[in-house]
């Protein structure tokens, strides 16, 4: 007789229906004002729990915040691989979907990306070995940009000896230690390009329009496919 799996008990079941809306509610206090906003005080009135509550889920602040991080990240890291997955489209319009997908995602939930790249103190995840789901969403543009460079010299390189043996470091611990070092350079140079335009976005450096931010980021990406064909 093959073992059924054991259902959660009701108490379990309520913990975890319990655990969703203290998500739900917190993110609710992030995109309407901001991290700051977010207290266990705030978060208990608009659930209309004491803060003992709140605190048998979480045992501070930094623990609530540290776990919607993390969520978030996931979330950033799902919508771009929802972009591309089951795509048979060219590398480089691969590329064009990751990065696409990270902008739309930033511009609908702008408090949440501001708080993920945004100066924090004690409220990063206590565990921040392993793999995040931020070097997920790396890993994608990773082999993406793998893809287009498949035709370059053998070895991949960038022209920098120092650089190259940083980018094979920085490579192994993305754990994509087969990366060369001019596809990791490319790969870091598109996300920092993006978040820096997205981020200058955000703040309304483009609201006049006279700046497409799109078709800025467009031409950091040819940049970086150009680069990974004619190295240094």
């Amino acid at each position: 007789m093959t073992d059924q799996p054991q259902k959660p008990s009701r108490r379990e079941r309520l913990r975890t229906q319990t655990l969703q809306e203290i998500e739900e509610n917190s993110f609710a206090i992030i995109d309407a004002d901001g991290v700051h906003a977010l207290t266990i005080a705030a978060l208990a009135r608009s659930m209309a729990m004491s803060a003992p509550a709140v605190y048998r889920y979480f045992p501070s602040r930094d623990a609530l915040v540290a776990h919607l991080i993390t969520l978030s990240y996931q979330q950033l890291t799902d919508a771009m691989a929802q972009a591309v997955h089951g795509s048979r489209r060219a590398p480089r319009a691969r590329i064009g979907l990751l990065v696409t997908a990270y902008r739309d995602w930033a511009l609908r939930h702008r408090r949440r990306y501001g708080m993920l790249f945004g100066e924090r103190g004690g409220d990063r995840p206590a565990d921040a070995t392993g793999p995040t789901p931020l070097d997920q969403a790396m890993a994608l543009l990773v082999d993406v940009l793998t893809a287009v460079g498949e035709g370059s010299p053998a070895d991949g390189t960038s022209g920098d000896r120092s650089l190259d043996g940083q980018l094979r470091k920085w490579a192994k611990a993305q754990e994509r230690p087969e990366t060369s070092p001019l596809v990791a350079r490319a790969a870091i140079v598109v996300w920092t390009r993006v978040h820096g335009i997205v981020s200058l976005e955000l703040t309304g450096m483009f609201d006049d329009r006279s700046i497409d931010a799109q078709r800025l980021i467009d031409l950091e990406i040819d940049n970086a496919v150009r680069a990974l064909s004619t190295p240094a």
